[in-house]
């Protein structure tokens, strides 16, 4: 069974994507997938596990002649190899479904969408009210009509420790000093994000400790990481290392794991790093009630999965907990939102310390 896979141009959907690589690993013992996604997302699809081939899928912005182009690459590269079994197309853009039918793949299977009539020919429609979230959307497209599996899956990514070690080298860092990972960027709301001044005085408690403290972050929370920085005195400085837009997206996972536990808000990063199988303290502020994890919870596998790796959920204990609301009801006009500025630095780190063994700062 040799299985091809479309993926949308959003690094979160590709750990969607690695569930379905372990579902269809599960179904089909002698199964061989292949990926085409973004070339910039290459970087990080080389870290999912299971996958065994990566191709280039043009961006979703480009014309569509290179898509065309890119089914009949498809469609020359299965002549010298084993044809492809079946598709699945996880954008819901038209152009990326154009490559597995110009390449001739038999079942192509994918959501219902505009100008997709002739190019799906597995079209599936995925209410929300039955499939409510991205990830159960692509699970089911890996199942076949009415089959629906109830298995909790959870990402799984792998990391290279010989590219920690050479990425310790380049920046400057020190691999046999104990390090805290801090990830303050990401996809917040207008107010969810955790004060500077609260970042900065945890770095500081920490390097007092022997810590070496990280920050890593996109490009765009370069500023957010510099003016951490810039709160701490010139010795203390020394002992943090902003690698904010320096790093490319498996750069960033080699340097997670190397750590001793990662400090996140409930953004991209967190699933990183509990995809990665690693301890991670993340702070919530407003949250759903059908996903918020109860404080200080330790997230375990059942007898019959992997053991997970610790995560602890520092939130707010708040009354009007949890939160719906784009713009908060008790405090307007102020720069935080009251859920997420009641974490205080103490409460913080002592769950970060109590993530790794006391040994680890001596």
């Amino acid at each position: 069974m040799k299985i091809l896979l479309i993926a949308d141009e959003t690094p979160d959907a590709l750990l969607d994507v690695q569930c379905v690589i372990q579902r269809l690993i599960r179904k089909h013992r002698e199964c061989r997938i292949s990926l085409m996604a973004p070339a910039h997302l290459h970087s990080l699809a080389r870290r999912l596990v299971g996958l065994d081939d990566l191709l280039t899928l043009p961006d979703t912005k480009a014309a569509g002649k290179l898509f065309w182009i890119a089914g009949r690459q498809l469609e020359e590269w299965q002549k010298a190899f084993e044809p492809f079994d079946q598709a699945l197309v996880f954008t819901s853009r038209w152009k990326p479904s154009l490559v597995p039918w110009m390449a001739g793949i038999d079942r192509r299977s994918g959501t219902l969408g505009r100008f997709r009539f002739m190019l799906i020919n597995d079209a599936r429609w995925m209410p929300v009210g039955k499939f409510p979230t991205r990830r159960s959307r692509y699970l089911a497209l890996a199942d076949d009509h009415g089959e629906m599996s109830d298995e909790p899956l959870e990402p799984e990514l792998f990391s290279d420790r010989d590219n920690a070690w050479a990425l310790s080298k380049e920046h400057h860092l020190d691999p046999e000093r104990p390090a805290m990972v801090f990830c303050p960027g990401g996809d917040l709301r207008s107010g969810q994000r955790w004060p500077i001044e609260r970042w900065t005085k945890l770095a500081e408690q920490l390097i007092d400790q022997g810590w070496q403290v990280w920050l890593i972050a996109p490009r765009t929370e370069r500023a957010f990481c510099e003016q951490i920085c810039a709160g701490l005195d010139h010795e203390r400085q020394m002992d943090v290392s902003n690698l904010s837009g320096r790093l490319a997206w498996d750069d960033k996972l080699d340097l997670l794991a190397q750590s001793r536990a990662v400090l996140a808000q409930e953004t991209l990063y967190s699933q990183l790093c509990r995809a990665l199988n690693h301890p991670l303290v993340m702070l919530r502020g407003s949250g759903e009630l059908d996903v918020v994890i109860p404080e200080d919870h330790d997230l375990q596998g059942n007898q019959s999965t992997p053991q997970r790796a610790q995560v602890k959920t520092v939130s707010s204990d708040r009354t009007c907990q949890p939160c719906h609301d784009l713009v908060c009801r008790q405090h307007k006009n102020k720069a935080t939102d009251p859920c997420i500025h009641d974490l205080s630095v103490e409460r913080v780190r002592s769950a970060l310390l109590s993530m790794v063994p006391m040994q680890a700062v001596d």
